[in-house]
This record gives structure tokens, C-alpha cells and sequence, in this order.
């Protein structure tokens, strides 16, 4: 990521891909925050209407500003979910991330309460979803999408979240938490029980092995 990240700390937990469901589901809910909370984007046609029974605690439909690719589908809708930071309902979530894109969040956090302070930090992914669908890549836009992530994982801790970026499935799966720098040492206790630690060269070294064979976070 680019940009300022200060009071920014990071755990990266690494699992095989074939356990990834069950480590998401069984390492998020011991952080001790009660609330799982998503963020997902999705391009529609015109005259979409969302289903009726949907849980969302909000649901947006917005014209895109470019469409010259994916003319077809003009609109982009945004549906922001508050779930119990619970193994069924984090593995569920994680179930369905089959592929990696911009087009989703997701943090833990307190109570239905910080649910507007979640829609206010989310929504910076808009447009880097925006920018990873309507343009071709190129060295200025990866800056743009780095710069993006920053602010949203800076924004989300200064509202109370931990933001999760779920990691690329290059060789390995898992994610990385975001907490502010003085929770790091706790945040990390509470998710080790039955890990094996790595912190300082070690750690660096882990996760350098990781980038160097392609490996990278979802939303870069």
C-alpha cells in the first residue's frame, strides 16, 4: 500500500488454501469484537431491482460516471451487511469470496451501532472497485488503488474497525488484520492459540517469501 499508515499495525495469518473457510472461521470471532461487518459492489443492468428478503442493513443503486467498458451495465449497487462476528457467519462470508477483487470489505468491530461509521469508511472501496473496473492497468493507476487501500484501512481504524484484506491465494491463503499499533501485542495473542508465531526477522522474512512468489493483498 502507498500513503500514511501511522498508528497502523498488521498480523498476517497464512493457511492452505484448503482451509481457509475454517481458519477465517475459527480466528476472527476470538479478537473479541462482537460484529462482523461487510461491504460488497456489484455492476447491474438497468432496471435491477434487489430482492425483497434481503438482509442488507443498507443497499445503494448509483449510475456509474464511465462505462466504456461493461456498457452494458450502467449502474453499480453497494450492500453493506452487519453479522455476529460468529465461526457460522464469517465462514459463510468467506465461502463466498471465491475470487479476489475490489468489490468487497469486510472488518470486525462493536455493536449494530457503528454500522453508519462502517458505510462512511467502506466507501472509499467504491472507487477503487470504480477504478479496477473502468480503466486499463497501468503503473499510475496501481498508485491510485494503493493510495485507496491506505485510506480505507486508515479511515476504518480511526472509526473503531479492524479492517481484514484477504490475501491473494498465491501458493498460500489467509488475510491480514489492520489494528492500531497499540493493540497489535493483544491482537495477536488472542488469535495464536494453536498457531505458530513468527514476529520480527522471522515474520519478515515470511511474509517477503510470500510477495516474492506473487503473492499479494486482494485489494492491490
Amino acid at each position: 500500500m502507498e500513503g500514511p499508515l501511522d498508528d497502523v499495525a498488521a498480523v498476517w495469518v497464512f493457511c492452505d488454501p484448503l482451509t481457509e473457510s475454517a481458519t477465517w472461521a475459527a480466528t476472527l470471532p476470538h479478537l473479541n469484537q462482537g460484529r462482523f461487518f461487510t461491504w460488497r459492489a456489484k455492476l447491474r443492468p438497468e432496471g435491477w431491482e434487489p430482492p425483497r428478503d434481503d438482509p442488507s442493513f443498507l443497499r445503494k443503486l448509483r449510475r456509474r460516471t464511465a462505462t466504456h467498458e461493461f456498457p452494458t451495465l450502467p449502474y453499480y449497487e453497494s450492500m453493506f451487511q452487519t453479522l455476529p462476528n460468529t465461526a457460522p457467519a464469517v465462514g459463510r462470508f468467506i465461502d463466498e469470496l471465491k475470487i479476489r477483487s475490489s468489490g468487497f470489505a469486510c472488518a470486525v468491530g462493536e455493536g449494530n451501532e457503528t454500522g453508519d461509521a462502517w458505510i462512511r469508511s467502506s466507501q472509499v472501496m467504491e472507487e477503487h472497485f470504480s477504478l479496477s473496473r473502468d480503466f486499463k492497468n497501468s503503473i499510475d493507476l496501481e498508485s491510485q488503488r494503493r493510495n485507496v487501500a491506505s485510506l480505507y484501512v486508515s479511515l476504518s481504524i480511526q472509526a473503531g474497525f479492524c479492517p481484514i484484506i484477504p490475501l491473494n491465494r498465491h501458493h498460500d491463503s489467509g488475510f491480514t488484520i489492520f489494528c492500531p499499533t497499540r493493540r497489535y501485542a493483544e491482537t495477536l495473542q488472542r488469535i495464536s492459540t494453536g498457531a505458530k508465531v513468527l514476529e520480527d526477522g522471522a515474520a519478515e522474512d515470511r511474509i517477503s517469501g510470500f510477495i516474492e512468489r506473487g503473492g499479494d493483498l486482494a485489494y492491490l
